[in-house]
């Protein structure tokens, strides 16, 4: 039976273009428009392409879950653009040699391995506030992502140094930003790169070839057992070379992978925590409760992390309000039906995060920054993809765990010390890239943080 739409009200369409100029304009308040007007599955067209929109999350589990092998990575997730930013690695690849990389780099991301994790984690943050001072002001986004740069350098590729992490930021802050312009189709054009994309692809290549060869000197990698080793330790390991691609690039491309993916997310996040801790007060204070009866003032470890629980839920809200993997693509390999409808080969299958995360139904006032809800039992019975913001089914992000140790113990070392004042971030406006970020050069000052008055 096909899903009884709500109002059906369809998003305006162009004769020629369909619903790409709508979608172009502005993507968030398109797909925020498709979740309020619509349910189950809305057909779309753009350009000569169809594609399937899916509101419902049983639906959404159908197809990155359950049903999973008949939907592969869409094309347009894997062009040249994607490749020089994320390297030809775990996010774009596909059927076996996806599956070897991903069974090769699993036990880096074993549980067992968390509290090392969080001891270097802490460390970095450490060295970082040593170098802040109240009243400075910072670039917010550019110092959450130098932080979580270097938190994947020490942590996964075993590489103590953070001299390299400026150049490669701005060298990925450049490549990402094709896919902020609308004329290009947000990257799915395959236009030849541009001067500063040349230049910047070499910086990256040549940070990332550094960080492989400083790994090769560096003691810290040598383990008896890789298996016990870091991350680019497993890679090289690991590394199939019959096709004939030399083992340098093979390297090269994984660790890209692992960099881009592993920065990006947990600094947007970051930002966005603090951004929205600056416009209200009173969570920052329920913040600062529970992070002075739980530490009293020493750096957290993971084993704090079950103590922390307000911590978690701010993170977990975040993630739902601005999730950095906003939308969320894949090609159907053949035909089939989903939520009653007929969606033929080859069609684009999308999702959104953005939209899905903003539904009134599993989510009461949606657009409000509520961390409590994630504490009161408000989202204990979930449909299994309402909250998906890693992802899911068997290409999830494999550093789920990873990525919300490190935030949480990450908010939690420098919300002890200080807090974010930014005087028009209720007037920040996301931008809808790869990932969903706030517009560069956000500049924001440092306060110390007050103490709560019991």
């Amino acid at each position: 039976m096909a899903p009884i739409l709500l109002h059906n009200r369809r998003p305006p369409s162009d004769g020629i273009l369909g619903h790409l100029p709508s979608f172009m304009r502005d993507p968030l308040g398109f797909l925020t428009f498709c979740a309020r007007s619509n349910c189950g599955v809305l057909s779309l067209r753009m350009l000569h392409k169809q594609v399937f929109l899916l509101l419902e999350p049983e639906d959404i589990e159908r197809v990155l879950v359950t049903e999973h092998r008949d939907f592969i990575k869409a094309g347009w997730l894997r062009t040249p653009a994607v490749r020089r930013l994320l390297g030809d690695g775990l996010v774009t690849s596909e059927g076996d040699a996806w599956r070897l990389q991903r069974h090769s780099c699993q036990p880096a991301f074993q549980m067992r391995r968390m509290d090392r994790y969080g001891e270097q984690i802490s460390e970095v943050v450490q060295r970082k506030l040593a170098n802040w001072e109240p009243n400075d002001p910072i670039n917010l986004q550019q110092e959450m992502s130098r932080l979580t740069m270097e938190i994947v350098g020490r942590v996964l590729f075993a590489v103590d140094d953070s001299s390299w992490t400026l150049e490669a930021s701005r060298a990925m802050d450049i490549l990402m930003s094709r896919f902020s312009s609308g004329w290009n189709l947000f990257g799915m054009i395959p236009w030849p790169p541009g001067y500063q994309e040349r230049m910047a692809t070499r910086a990256l290549n040549r940070n990332v070839d550094n960080i492989i060869h400083t790994h090769e000197i560096s003691q810290n990698a040598q383990f008896e057992d890789a298996d016990d080793g870091d991350l680019l330790s497993m890679f090289k390991s690991s590394v199939d070379v019959s096709s004939g691609t030399s083992h340098q690039h093979v390297l090269r491309e994984q660790v890209k992978t692992f960099l881009a993916a592993g920065y990006e997310s947990s600094a947007l996040t970051l930002t966005w925590v603090f951004l929205l801790l600056s416009q209200h007060p009173d969570i920052n204070s329920k913040l600062t409760r529970e992070l002075e009866t739980v530490l009293s003032g020493r750096a957290p470890t993971a084993s704090d992390i079950p103590l922390l629980p307000y911590t978690q839920a701010v993170i977990q809200e975040t993630l739902r309000l601005y999730p950095p993997l906003w939308m969320t693509g894949r090609e159907s390999a053949k035909k089939c039906v989903v939520g009653g409808v007929a969606i033929p080969a080859g069609s684009i299958v999308m999702t959104s995060q953005w939209a899905v995360h903003r539904m009134a139904k599993y989510f009461p006032c949606p657009n409000d920054f509520l961390p409590e809800r994630w504490l009161t039992g408000e989202t204990k019975n979930l449909p299994r993809c309402a909250y998906f913001p890693f992802g899911a089914g068997p290409r999830i992000c494999i550093a789920q765990s990873f990525a919300m140790m490190e935030t949480t113990l990450l908010l939690a070392s420098i919300a002890q010390s200080f807090r974010v004042e930014c005087d028009n971030s209720d007037a920040i406006t996301p931008c809808a890239t790869m990932t969903l970020r706030p517009p560069i050069g956000i500049k924001v000052i440092l306060r110390a943080q007050e103490k709560i008055n019991y």
